[in-house]
Order: structure tokens, then C-alpha cells, then sequence
């Protein structure tokens, strides 16, 4: 975000605080006036404390649905720049996420702090997470999710902390992204990509191609087109071509591994 859209912000909120400060004042005033007064009916003070909380939750609630209404109208697209080999699709990191839109967010006076809850749901994990505002104003949310214990075809391939770790980021991402409504986008608009060709659609490309190799030989074929076409990209997007051949590298030594199991297996049979 730029510095004058900072500034812009930061007079919004010069603007507006005083009116509702002045209003509480002069609740606040008038109740201090009244426990002065030994006449005063203790009843009817209990009255005006419980108005003036009234008064200050609702201004505080205002002031947080104001302030989210102005950072989603300003939150972007989040540009996929993940592959998941096991689903064969492209998705947002948390720290992407994070990257694109906390400074947004948190311009807006926003906050998020994340914990955990007892699921009512066996085998699940419930996170929760405060969303805050700098008026006061507080609203939680929620997700359970199972434990990510197991791979795609079902088989067990964490440890109970890496099972747990892996629902939780998954969990804080999926509230992240309800909270100020996010949506994932496969283009690159932040000049991270090649004009032509973005990140998200040279890996979508590439890297099931890798997963798909069916011999060792057409692996290396592979490796070696993509690595090609990585330093292409080097003069125009140095960033781009690394982060295609460092996926591309994991992609196709992950594969080459699966390939040297089944054929070890294959000759112990």
C-alpha cells in the first residue's frame, strides 16, 4: 500500500474518532455528574452505566463493519503460487496470503489471533481466531477440520505433530480467506510473472508433467525441457524462473524417487 493511501487512512480515522469519543464523553460525564449526587437513585445509575456500554459496544461494531466493508473493497486477488502434486492443483500459501493483504487489513486497524477450541467433532481440530478491530470491537470464527494425517489415497504419511501442524496452517489459511472474503486467482498481477505466461500457468503446465513421467528417461527429458525454459525466462523474470525450477526440481525428484521404489519393489517380488 502506498504511503498516501496510508495517510488517507490514518486522516479517516482522525476524522471519525472524535464524534464518537465526544458522544461518550459526554455520557461518561453525565454519569460521573450523577454518582456525585447523594440523591441519586443507585438503580438509575445502574441504568446509565448499562446505556453508555450499549452506546460504546454498538459505536465499536459500527466502526469494525465500516472498516471491513473499506478493506475488502481494497483486498485483491491472490495470485495460486503453490502446486499440489497430490490434487494436482495450484493454490495460495499462508504467508502469500499474509504478504498480499495484512497490510491492507491492518491499515484498517484489523488484527488477527489464532487458537484452538474443543471440537464437538471426532477426529477434528478446531481453530478459532479473533478478529479485532481498534475501535473494540471483537468477532471470532471458527473451522474444524480433520486431522491431515493421510495422503490422497488414504494411506497414513505424517507424524501426529506434522498431522496437527498441517491442519492448523490449513485451517488458518481457510479463515484468513473467509474473514476478508479473499479469492485465488491462477494470474499474477503483481509483476511477479512473464507477460505472457505466468508462474501459476507454467507450473500447472510443468509439474504434472513430472508426476506424470512413467520412466526414468522421459523424467530427465522433462527436467531438462523445463529447465530450458526456466532460463528463457531468466532475462525478462529472474524471479519466475527461479521459482519454476526450484518446484520443477522438487517435482521431479519426488518423482524420481516413486520410480525407483516401484522398481524396487517390482524386482522383490
Amino acid at each position: 500500500m502506498s504511503q498516501v493511501a496510508l495517510a488517507e487512512h490514518a486522516d479517516a480515522r482522525q476524522v471519525a474518532a472524535p464524534v464518537t469519543t465526544n458522544e461518550s464523553t459526554a455520557m461518561l460525564t453525565m454519569i460521573q455528574r450523577a454518582a456525585t449526587d447523594p440523591a441519586f437513585d443507585a438503580d438509575k445509575m445502574q441504568k446509565m452505566m448499562e446505556m453508555y456500554e450499549r452506546h460504546t459496544d454498538r459505536t465499536a461494531a459500527a466502526a469494525f463493519n465500516a472498516a471491513m466493508v473499506r478493506a475488502q473493497a481494497e483486498i485483491g486477488p491472490v495470485f495460486r503460487d503453490k502446486f499440489n502434486a497430490q490434487t494436482n492443483s495450484a493454490y495460495a500459501a499462508l504467508e502469500s496470503i499474509d504478504r498480499k493483504i495484512s497490510p491492507v487489513y491492518t491499515s484498517y486497524g484489523f488484527s488477527l489471533s489464532f487458537g484452538t477450541g474443543d471440537s464437538p467433532l471426532i477426529g477434528h481440530i478446531r481453530t478459532v481466531c479473533d478478529c479485532m478491530h481498534e475501535a473494540g470491537h471483537t468477532k471470532q470464527y471458527h473451522v474444524d477440520l480433520p486431522i491431515d494425517a493421510a495422503g490422497i489415497k488414504g494411506s497414513v504419511n505424517k507424524t501426529g505433530v506434522h498431522a496437527s501442524g498441517s491442519t492448523y496452517s490449513y485451517a488458518r489459511r481457510y479463515l484468513t480467506m473467509m474473514i476478508f472474503n479473499v479469492v485465488l486467482t491462477n494470474e499474477d498481477d503483481d509483476g511477479n510473472g512473464d507477460q505472457t505466461r505466468s508462474l501459476g500457468e507454467l507450473m500447472n503446465e510443468w509439474i504434472p508433467k513430472a508426476y506424470a513421467a512413467e520412466t526414468k528417461d522421459s523424467l530427465t527429458e522433462i527436467w531438462q525441457a523445463g529447465v530450458k525454459v526456466s532460463q528463457d525466462l531468466k532475462p525478462t523474470d529472474k524471479q519466475t524462473a527461479t521459482d519454476l525450477y526450484e518446484a520443477l526440481k522438487v517435482a521431479v525428484t519426488t518423482r524420481g524417487q516413486q520410480l525407483s521404489s516401484a522398481t524396487a519393489s517390482g524386482g522383490n517380488q
